[in-house]
């Protein structure tokens, strides 16, 4: 198939899709008329990479904003863990197979999940298309229960069963999975070369627990136990929000992977300080989740990621940090990295896993497309994409071409 009038980075084209992959970009030699985006024109399109939700918990759309106002412990304890308790392997699939429809509503086409039952949400996310990891949660009670031996026990199995969908164990937190089994945990993410998804230094009050009771914060007690050693770049560390200089250096030294979940930390009163230049700058692979929706509300990594930039901008006082292409970068590239899924870029060669904006809507009318300036037409609709539109503008149609 070949879609035309496709803006790719600020050039006019036609791309040909052929089996999953973008065979041909042809560029127009042509002018385009008019010379600004008119919402009443000749449709246009831009073709963006699809972005990758790196934190979620997919079947928590069953849970969206349950326990709204409380902080994370309370919130967990009081308005989560019951309702959970209830929840069955059918709901699950239910609550995930929405989870991907409200993902692929916003650009999202592959995930790193982190739940329960994790045949259910293998099974709705094999259906809707996605790539990416589901990670089995897991805490104390789970090495005893054998649960975690039920794990290894179906490994091979569910990784035939879905080939397009990776899978892991994800240790819960440092407050909920004691040293021994994360060190057990670590050595079978070694064992399997599987990703080693957990909650990281999410909240102040974690920091200071882990500190009262090992003597260290979070990373330097997942350090000393070898953690990183056996992980490195599988390591998957979610919401990394406090942490000090000798924290990032770790991450950095062993190239793992963070993610930064600006909306759900906002709600949860968790913080907004996430530190991302530091992190980038010593070789942290930074990128981008929403959460559950029952802390972050919905699953549009757009809205996440204007978020992200907008909060950097913010805490550093200066309005040139993490710019709108860096922010996508972050949102897509940085997380097919740390899944170790192929390049999504838009390029001849690449698979054909991207979203179409359509430029005929209210954020991009008057933007000037006339001219041989392609930067500054690309860098005008990534900012009109990043801070003036919604989801609604993504033509949910053309996913996977």
């Amino acid at each position: 198939m070949t879609i035309e009038n496709v803006f790719v980075n600020g050039r006019l084209a036609d791309i040909t899709v052929e089996n999953g992959h973008i065979s041909k970009i042809l560029y127009s030699k042509r002018c385009v008329t008019p010379r600004v985006i008119d919402p009443q024109g000749p449709q246009l399109w831009m073709a963006m990479p699809s972005m990758t939700n790196m934190h979620t918990h997919s079947a928590m759309t069953l849970l969206r904003s349950a326990g709204s106002g409380e902080p994370l412990f309370s919130w967990l304890q009081n308005a989560i863990f019951p309702r959970e308790a209830l929840l069955t392997a059918e709901d699950i699939y239910k609550g995930s197979k929405d989870a991907c429809e409200e993902m692929l509503s916003s650009g999202t086409t592959a995930f790193n999940d982190m739940y329960f039952e994790i045949e259910s949400t293998l099974r709705a996310a094999s259906e809707k298309g996605f790539h990416g990891n589901v990670a089995l949660s897991v805490i104390d009670r789970d090495f005893e229960n054998g649960n975690v031996e039920n794990f290894i026990k179906n490994y091979k199995r569910l990784s035939a069963e879905y080939p397009t969908l990776s899978i892991s164990l994800a240790p819960h937190s440092v407050y909920t999975v004691s040293p021994k089994n994360l060190q057990y945990a670590a050595e079978l993410s070694h064992e399997y070369d599987t990703l080693f998804h957990i909650h990281i230094s999410e909240t102040l009050k974690e920091r200071e627990d882990c500190i009262r009771e090992y003597g260290v914060p979070p990373v330097v007690h997942l350090d000393k136990l070898g953690v990183f050693d056996k992980t490195g770049a599988n390591f998957i560390g979610a919401h990394a929000l406090w942490l000090d200089e000798d924290e990032i250096a770790i991450l950095g030294k062993h190239r793992c992977n963070v993610v930064h979940c600006p909306n759900s930390n906002l709600k949860l009163g968790s913080g907004f300080r996430f530190l991302y230049t530091e992190l980038r700058d010593a070789g942290v692979n930074v990128t981008l989740g929403t959460d559950g929706c029952a802390s972050s509300d919905n699953l549009d990594m757009l809205e996440a990621a204007k978020t992200m930039s907008l909060l950097q901008k913010g805490i550093r006082n200066d309005p040139s940090v993490l710019p709108a292409e860096e922010t996508f970068t972050v949102a897509s590239a940085n997380g097919r990295k740390a899944l170790r899924l192929p390049d999504n870029s838009i390029s001849e060669g690449n698979v054909a896993d991207f979203y179409l904006v359509n430029l005929n809507t209210l954020p991009f009318k008057g933007v000037e497309i006339d001219g041989g300036d392609h930067h500054r037409i690309h860098t005008e609709l990534l900012n009109r994409l990043l801070y003036a539109a919604h989801s609604d503008v993504i033509d949910v149609d053309r996913f996977n071409c």
